[in-house]
């Protein structure tokens, strides 16, 4: 019985790192169940035994790479003692990340560059949008945090620099996946944190 179960994991295993190359090379869409039992050498049937479709099987390839739905979905705890310096490395971390060279860049470039919006597609996406606005909660949370310290002015809008914040990232990713993954990832991360973050800090009046 433990055997058997040691090798429905080991298939589970091998047909998620099949599926991450089948789908960067095809795209989502256009690569089917069967072009993935291919690649892994199992049958049809055993991919289905695992995943009931493919939405089900990439939120899977996610949890099995440790990842969040959004790539910049941090964690944050109340109350810190320097909510901004605290978010600014929690961000600088997760850009860091999908620009290097990795899993989590190569599963990100799948859901931004190669998964069309389509009908077989769209629960995924819903999830997605629903990562994305998670995402922006927890920012929020954090900005909320730094106005409550001072370290924001106090008629800072909340919720509109959380979208900010997140699209100027999400949009620095997504550029980036027309070229090479960063060979200095995380200080171009810190350049472009800091970037944003220069429009969340209320501005000095002139002398």
């Amino acid at each position: 019985m433990k055997r058997t179960q040691e090798q429905a994991m080991h298939t589970r295993a091998r047909i998620l790192d099949s599926a991450v190359q089948a789908f960067l090379r095809q795209g989502l869409s256009h690569t089917s169940l069967a072009d993935i039992a291919g690649v892994a050498g199992v049958t049809r049937g055993a991919v289905y035994g695992h995943f009931r479709n493919k939405s089900a099987l990439f939120e899977a390839m996610l949890e099995h790479a440790g990842l969040p739905v959004d790539p910049f979905l941090i964690a944050w705890h109340a109350p810190e003692p320097d909510p901004l310096e605290r978010l600014r490395r929690a961000l600088v971390r997760h850009l860091a990340r999908v620009l290097s060279k990795g899993v989590a860049r190569r599963i990100y470039s799948i859901v931004y560059s190669r998964c069309e919006v389509s009908e077989e597609t769209r629960e995924f996406w819903e999830k997605m949008h629903a990562g994305r606005r998670a995402a922006e909660q927890r920012i929020a949370d954090a900005l909320a945090d730094a106005r409550a310290q001072g370290q924001l002015a106090a008629s800072a809008d909340i919720a509109q620099l959380a979208a900010f914040t997140h699209a100027s990232l999400m949009g620095f990713f997504i550029r980036s996946l027309a070229e090479q993954a960063s060979i200095a990832p995380r200080q171009s991360a810190e350049h472009v944190v800091d970037l944003a973050f220069l429009l969340l800090r209320p501005v000095e009046p002139a002398d």
